[in-house]
């Protein structure tokens, strides 16, 4: 084992060495003033390219996809990319870099190993696995988002029905309905927070619309907006006349759900045939490198 280590121990002293020799050269041709400015260049250049690899990260499809998803398990574009650009590394130095420092050979099915994980775990590739697994999530996210605008549209007829009064006061109506909502409660939130901008609440309600991306959740705020303006009979009998193309979408949301869990659950068998087939096409490969050494022999 020291033996084999011997090699890597050598660069490794030789790539110290080289540092520290460059370090005293530079400590001993400098002057004071002109490592100061040297140390406020390299700084402000470590900070520019900060921000460039942030907004690289921020503009990024895997950042785009991740926002979309509302940042599962707390991971945002420069978490990912950091955590990809790690495992390539380690991948690259265990398969590629130690093996040919220390004089083995390197095989092509490591490299294609490393170009397979590469692809797989790569955002802007369209069939990568990290873009199927997030599409399933945000698939999901938006049906149970959809499903509690259902929600919503029933309980907002509900408390209609049960007021006294002629008028409605749809601020007080909505924020009493907001703790009854889990992933359309952020949504609801901005949206009682922007009712006293300079838009007003039909722009809140737009912006609402908007953001939950659904005709339906836009149905529902068309209507919200005249809330304040008309009687509560007059209310009840527009969102009533909804009820037939809500219900028809809670069903197709329904089976949008199911497919999008029947997809999660083949995701281990898929992954499997395609083990599977990429062992026989090594097999088949290997097969005939063999043959080809034979027939040159």
């Amino acid at each position: 084992m020291i033996y084999k280590l011997l090699p890597i121990l050598i660069y490794f002293i030789a790539v110290i060495g080289a540092i520290t020799s460059g370090l005293l050269v530079y400590f001993g041709l400098a002057s004071k003033q002109e490592r100061k400015q040297t140390r406020l260049r390299v700084k402000q250049q470590l900070e520019s390219n900060k921000e460039k690899v942030v907004k690289q990260a921020t503009d990024s499809p895997g950042e785009q996809l991740l926002r979309e998803a509302d940042y599962p398990v707390g991971i945002n574009g420069i978490k990912y990319y950091t955590f990809f650009t790690a495992l390539m590394i380690v991948l690259v130095s265990y398969y590629l870099i130690v093996p040919f420092l220390m004089g083995q050979f390197i095989s092509v099915w490591r490299i294609l190993f490393l170009i397979v994980v590469y692809f797989v775990f790569l955002p802007s590739f369209p069939y990568s696995l990290f873009r199927y697994v997030l599409n399933a999530v945000i698939a999901y996210k938006q049906a149970k988002r959809n499903s509690e605008v259902f929600m919503l549209y029933d309980l907002v007829i509900n408390e209609l029905e049960a007021m006294d009064v002629t008028r409605v006061n749809t601020y007080n109506l909505i924020r009493n309905l907001k703790p009854y909502f889990e992933y359309i409660n952020g949504s609801l939130s901005q949206l009682l927070a922007r009712w006293t901008d300079d838009g007003g609440p039909r722009e809140a309600l737009e912006r609402f619309g908007e953001d939950i991306g659904t005709k339906e959740a836009k149905s529902l705020a068309a209507t919200l907006k005249t809330l304040d303006e008309n009687d509560r009979s007059t209310v009840l009998s527009a969102l009533k006349g909804m009820n037939n193309m809500f219900v028809r979408s809670q069903i197709e949301n329904y089976r949008r759900r199911r497919k999008v869990v029947t997809d999660l659950g083949s995701l281990p068998i898929r992954i499997t045939h395609f083990l599977i087939l990429l062992n026989f096409i090594a097999v088949v490969v290997y097969m005939v490198m063999v043959i080809m050494q034979n027939a040159r022999v």
